[in-house]
């Protein structure tokens, strides 16, 4: 499988580092911008940590045979199973929904020329912010296409930790679900299990609500730190890759009505991209909630 990376480049290296020791993985290009210097790719400078040459030479002290190069030139694209769109440098940074789009159209905008032209069958993984906007955009601009949206890797790993932290259990145990939008997160105690048991069994009612309006008041509009965002790219192109079918909230192309957007909802992630979208039963509050999750984010993503 070739997996192309776009974008951050001190970003990119750590998340190529991981991509080479899965074995179905076996090139992996940066991808760089050549018609402007801000969005090149650029290794970093010599005896930096994390240095181009450094990735490489690790790669083959661990028995990795995924062949690592660079180009500026959107022809590399070819033959890509796997696009991941990385945030631009500094995303983190932004102080607006606005200049985060803005940052991130813009970029956008120059590689998906690129994908039209040498990798229009790939899966494409958007991490940069806001994910569904981007994910939306490009499914507009491409008229299809399987693309998925990272966006909320930040809230199921928050909601992971802080079931594991209250109930006081390994985090190996506990299994949580979030869906939401760019702007929203709202977490689904009814499917957050450990080793099976229902929270509701482990915890009161009371510090159920504690725990959600905690995870929801997690800032839209920014990144994961960098580890997390890291991970969840891994999680995505590992069932990718080796056809694990594995369900999890991904930034999903959904229609409701006459209504198509993208959502952050459970899917089932396979070879193929999203194979399905796992249907919830909803308490009368999570489905307003999840009505009004379309509307502002149909208004959102208007073109």
């Amino acid at each position: 499988m070739k997996i192309a990376l776009l974008g951050n480049s001190q970003l990119a290296v750590s998340t190529a580092w991981g991509l080479s020791q899965l074995e179905s993985v076996r090139e992996i290009v940066f991808v760089s911008d050549a018609t402007s210097k801000k969005n090149r790719f650029v290794p970093p400078k010599e005896g930096a940590p994390g240095n181009f040459r450094d990735l490489v030479e690790a790669n083959a002290l661990s028995g990795s045979d995924a062949a690592i190069s660079f180009s500026d030139s959107l022809d590399s694209l070819s033959g890509a199973d796997v696009i991941v769109l990385m945030p631009p440098m500094g995303q983190s940074g932004f102080r607006s929904p606005q200049a985060a789009k803005t940052t991130s159209i813009a970029l956008t905008r120059r590689f998906v020329t690129g994908i039209q032209q040498h990798a229009l069958d790939a899966k494409i993984l958007v991490a940069m912010s806001p994910t569904n906007y981007i994910a939306s955009w490009i499914h507009q601009t491409l008229g299809g296409g399987q693309i998925i949206g990272l966006g909320n890797g930040a809230a199921t790993a928050h909601l992971t930790a802080e079931i594991a932290k209250r109930v006081e259990v390994s985090v190996q145990d506990v299994m949580a679900l979030a869906i939401g939008s760019d702007q929203e997160t709202y977490p689904l105690p009814q499917y957050c299990r450990v080793n099976g048991i229902p929270l509701p069994q482990l915890m009161s009612e009371a510090d159920i609500e504690s725990l959600c309006e905690a995870v929801a008041q997690r800032c839209p509009y920014t990144t994961s730190d960098q580890w997390t965002l890291v991970s969840h790219i891994l999680q995505v192109v590992s069932a990718i890759a080796l056809d694990k079918r594995r369900v999890m909230s991904v930034g999903t192309h959904i229609s409701a009505g006459d209504t198509s957007v993208y959502l952050n909802v459970p899917a089932q992630v396979g070879y193929d991209g999203v194979a399905s979208i796992v249907p919830l039963e909803l308490t009368e509050q999570q489905r307003q909630q999840f009505r009004q999750l379309v509307v502002q984010s149909a208004e959102d993503q208007t073109p």
